[in-house]
């Protein structure tokens, strides 16, 4: 069995039931990411955390009513029905059976793409949480009442082509500034037989949930959210001296450590590797990570001394549940803008820019770390626009700003939605906990990640004043690792310094790029996108602003079940698109090829329109081609 690493966290904190659980969660999505196993990646894993505290939270507050607190499942005759209460009146048990059953059907069930050895290895983690929880009651009404919120939940929400690729593939051949291989890990060898580790592979290009953004049902989200078009894209084209100054950026702060051309200090260094968590072993994805940094938060914060107390189970309850959710949200809305745009890392952006003055053929950013692997780090198999820890981020930290701003105060709210908050924490990150390291030989899953030779990593305590700050270190931290542009997180006029030039920002006299005082950024700068019928309208620009929207949306609309319309298979993409305005032609901006963007392109899969990307030429699927959208579908 894989041995998992103990948590850097009291022990009291899992003496609360919903703390317990949330714990449960957690443990699946690193050994998950650690074995191969089902609800893998990072909207994958936010989604499966948002039905397990959907789940949690109804189970709670049927049983142990709120002010203000409602249910997201109601007692109105529709889709979104509670099943009935009968007697169950406990609701620590009611809890349990919520838990164990969204964790028992998202995780332990059969599937031919998990191995024998996963399916055990996570069926044996299912069964070590639910021993060391000693007050089972399993033949209860009210365990019995958990049970059948979990399962109502889990029927309406749960994704079941999980990250599925369609037969995804990049434009082929490459066209520049488009996302395409990563130059360091273009293949990736895998066993033919999942069962037979060692037995033949294949190689795989690994394009991470292409169609998730556009087929996965929204949960609490009352709107679409989308992205300002990125620097040299649709309605930014002209925005070129922000790319490149982004690009020389990002060669600067985001380069492998031996280069020249870095000049990233170790402090900056260290705080990229912070926030990682990019699906590493025995570490999982950045959902986890945010919700670990909750866990302290909601400790802190708790309304009663005492942590069994009531008070503290409802206040732990509404506030998991509507981070969880809000992340599931932000996972589709930053994966279907990522595959409207397909944007490009900078690993390829800087390699293969074609103008020479520009390019580096030879340049190795620092990249997310393989963790607890003896492998070089990579970058993530996705589009780069939006950023995904950024949207992931806010919107997780800005929903527990939102509720602890609103919870004890009475009117205005003790900070503003776009001001510094005062929720201090301290944290140490799994990244560099001094027992992650870098492997010099394969991982033996048999022996305590302690006993394997390797270089340990550092173990640092990082205090942060507030979650504000956290939200822009968060986001930046990604440019430090090399994978993002700093546009994928936010617009530069709102967090760097600006100089006499136009989207032109300082540096030290040692290179390194200027920030502003994160508690003085306020995200406000928006931009357009082509394709909008009101060419006025205006749009957030980058992962954190989107993120914050979508928190926002949320938390006002009280974590409420998707009123208005879900994908069908037919209508996923935005209703003012206009295909058949769509040029096919490319442009050239300041001596470089850009996609001349003026609407999203369509590709016909099984007789269903599916939005492909803003793409030049005709995207093609096997032998089909993207073709004009009919007028109404």
């Amino acid at each position: 069995m894989v041995v998992l690493p103990p948590v850097d966290e009291p022990a009291e904190y899992n003496s609360n039931y919903i703390l317990y659980w949330n714990h449960a969660g957690l443990e699946f999505n690193r050994l998950t990411h650690s074995v191969g196993g089902p609800q893998q990646g990072p909207p994958i894993s936010a989604r499966a955390l948002g039905i397990l505290h959907l789940a949690i939270h109804d189970t709670y507050f049927c049983i142990k009513p709120t002010p203000g607190y409602d249910t997201y499942l109601t007692v109105c005759a529709t889709e979104y029905t509670l099943p009935p209460k009968y007697r169950s009146d406990n609701a620590e048990q009611a809890v349990a059976g919520a838990a164990i059953t969204v964790l028992q059907k998202l995780y332990i069930r059969p599937s031919p793409n998990v191995s024998r050895n996963a399916a055990l290895e996570l069926t044996q983690l299912f069964d070590k949480l639910k021993a060391d929880y000693p007050t089972l009651d399993a033949l209860s009404e009210s365990y019995l009442f958990g049970v059948a919120v979990a399962e109502k939940m889990v029927s309406l929400l749960d994704h079941a082509p999980g990250a599925d690729s369609a037969n995804y593939s990049p434009q082929r051949p490459h066209v520049p500034y488009r996302f395409y291989d990563e130059p360091t890990h273009p293949v990736t060898l895998v066993p033919i037989d999942p069962n037979d580790p060692n037995g033949p592979n294949k190689p795989e290009h690994a394009y991470h949930a292409p169609i998730y953004g556009m087929t996965a049902k929204r949960i609490a989200t009352q709107g679409e959210h989308y992205c300002a078009d990125p620097p040299g894209m649709g309605a930014a084209e002209s925005k070129t001296v922000d790319y490149d100054d982004a690009l020389k950026e990002v060669i600067r702060m985001g380069g492998a450590i031996p280069l020249n051309s870095t000049k990233r200090t170790p402090v900056q260094t260290a705080k990229a590797l912070f926030w990682a968590y990019d699906g590493s072993n025995l570490i999982g994805t950045p959902p986890r990570l945010y919700n670990q940094i909750l866990r302290k938060i909601a400790y802190s914060e708790r309304p009663s001394k005492n942590l069994k107390e009531e008070a503290n189970n409802a206040d732990f309850a509404r506030l998991f549940a509507l981070a969880n959710v809000a992340m599931a949200d932000a996972g589709i809305f930053a994966w279907r803008e990522k595959y409207c745009y397909e944007y490009w890392r900078p690993l390829s952006g800087v390699r293969e820019d074609p103008r020479p003055e520009h390019a580096d053929p030879f340049w190795l950013s620092l990249g997310a770390p393989a963790t607890n692997k003896p492998d070089i780090p990579f970058k993530p198999p996705f589009p780069a626009y939006p950023s995904g820890h950024a949207t992931f981020g806010a919107t997780a930290f800005q929903i527990a700003r939102r509720h602890y701003a609103e919870r004890d105060a009475t009117q205005p709210p003790l900070w503003g939605t776009r001001e510094p908050d005062k929720l201090k924490f301290e944290f140490i990150s799994e990244e560099l906990n001094g027992v992650s390291r870098d492997l010099r030989q394969p991982y033996d899953p048999a022996r305590p990640i302690t006993d394997q030779p390797g270089i340990v990593r550092t173990k640092i305590l990082r205090k942060f004043s507030c979650l504000w700050e956290a939200i822009f270190e968060n986001a930046i931290s990604r440019v430090w690792l090399g994978v993002h542009w700093r546009f994928d997180a936010f617009a530069a006029k709102d967090a760097l310094i600006g100089t006499c030039v136009p989207d032109v920002y300082p540096t030290t006299c040692d290179k390194v790029t200027v920030y502003k005082d994160p508690k003085e950024i306020r995200y406000i700068t928006k931009g357009h996108r082509m394709d909008s019928p009101d060419p006025t309208k205006e749009y957030p620009i980058g992962g954190v602003p989107l993120g914050l929207d979508i928190a926002d949306d949320i938390y006002d609309n009280k974590l409420k079940p998707r009123m208005g319309p879900q994908p069908t298979g037919r209508d996923r993409y935005p209703p003012w698109a206009a295909p058949q305005h769509q040029s096919r032609e490319p442009t050239t901006i300041s001596g470089r090829l850009l996609p001349h963007l003026i609407a999203p392109s369509f590709v016909l899969i099984d007789d269903v329109y599916l939005l492909c990307s803003y793409s030049i030429p005709p995207y093609r699927q096997g032998t089909k081609t993207a073709t004009a959208l009919p007028e109404h579908i």
